[in-house]
């Protein structure tokens, strides 16, 4: 199973909205960001939409798709003159799945949608992502992808039984076809874990680790996967992930470990073994140092409550 697979291997998908907006010309919604994925397919005509981070606007088309990751800011219109509107004003104005506003010239058509990640699973897939995305339709979107936006549309156009769950389940796969995306395009800076995978050198050690990392690895186990010296993929490793082959073994088992104490009924001691750790009390040390919490602590929690920390890797 590769790496992304492994991260999705659950539904993670919790608290889906969808929206259909109409908006006519003049018109412009201003959000400070919320922490959600939210994804936005323009269905016709076109927009404008900045960013704190971005550099220039970015002109929208039909077709396009853009994502704004975690408590991403942003500001969206049809013209730079137009005046902007809350979004929690523009909310107001929602029938259903549907909203309309704006002063009743030409019309752009947005399907968007937004949804929460499980909190433990967060950082694994956040931190390797940009808080922007955009993907032109002009840029060889495949055709999966493509039928992914489709069946959107016929959902959210005529809900029928069962289509809450549908439509969490297509969010969840239009996510991970973002991401494929993302990983495609070699002008994209890529960190983390998505960063080793696309390193050929390295994404058959990162699948190694995350297939077995109960395994009692070595660097010069890792080193061998990669098919590089013990002191070559040592630096290699570090360059490309800011993390020594170790730290990050640590911080996948501890994700794993994670995972297993919200969505399993293993004892504390199972987990241990299951994580790679021979003793309680070593689990339970490194847990802590890496959370800040003991495994008994972040399961009591079971995801209601403050945030617990969660490995980055």
């Amino acid at each position: 199973m590769d790496t992304l697979s492994k991260i999705f291997a659950a539904p993670r998908i919790k608290e889906a909205k969808f929206t259909r907006l109409e908006a006519s010309a003049p018109w412009g919604i201003v959000s400070p960001g919320e922490r959600v994925v939210k994804f936005v397919h323009v269905v016709g005509g076109s927009a404008v939409l900045t960013t704190p981070d971005s550099f220039e606007p970015t002109r929208l088309l039909s077709g396009d798709v853009f994502l704004l990751l975690d408590d991403a800011a942003y500001k969206i219109f049809d013209d730079e003159r137009s005046l902007l509107i809350d979004c929690v004003d523009v909310e107001r104005g929602r029938v259903g799945d549907r909203i309309e506003f704006g002063g009743g010239g030409a019309t752009t058509t947005f399907n968007s949608g937004s949804f929460e990640i499980e909190r433990f699973e967060r950082d694994s897939v956040l931190d390797v992502l940009p808080q922007f995305l955009h993907l032109k339709e002009s840029e060889g979107r495949t055709a999966a992808f493509a039928s992914v936006l489709d069946m959107l549309a016929v959902e959210t156009a005529a809900p029928g039984l069962g289509a809450d769950a549908a439509v969490a389940r297509l969010f969840e796969l239009l996510f991970i076809h973002a991401i494929r995306a993302y990983a495609r395009d070699d002008g994209s800076p890529k960190r983390g874990w998505l960063a080793a995978v696309s390193d050929h050198r390295l994404k058959s050690v990162i699948e190694a680790i995350h297939a077995d990392p109960a395994r009692d690895w070595t660097i010069d186990a890792l080193a061998r996967t990669a098919g590089m010296s013990r002191s070559a993929f040592a630096v290699h490793f570090k360059n490309v992930l800011e993390q020594t082959p170790l730290e990050y073994l640590t911080a996948w088992r501890v994700h794993c470990a994670s995972a297993l104490l919200v969505k399993s009924s293993s004892t504390i001691s199972e987990v241990a073994r299951k994580a790679g750790y021979g003793s309680d009390a070593a689990f339970n040390k490194v847990f802590k140092r890496v959370t800040g919490h003991t495994p008994a602590m972040f399961r009591k929690a079971n995801g209601v409550g403050p945030h617990l920390g969660t490995p980055r890797l």
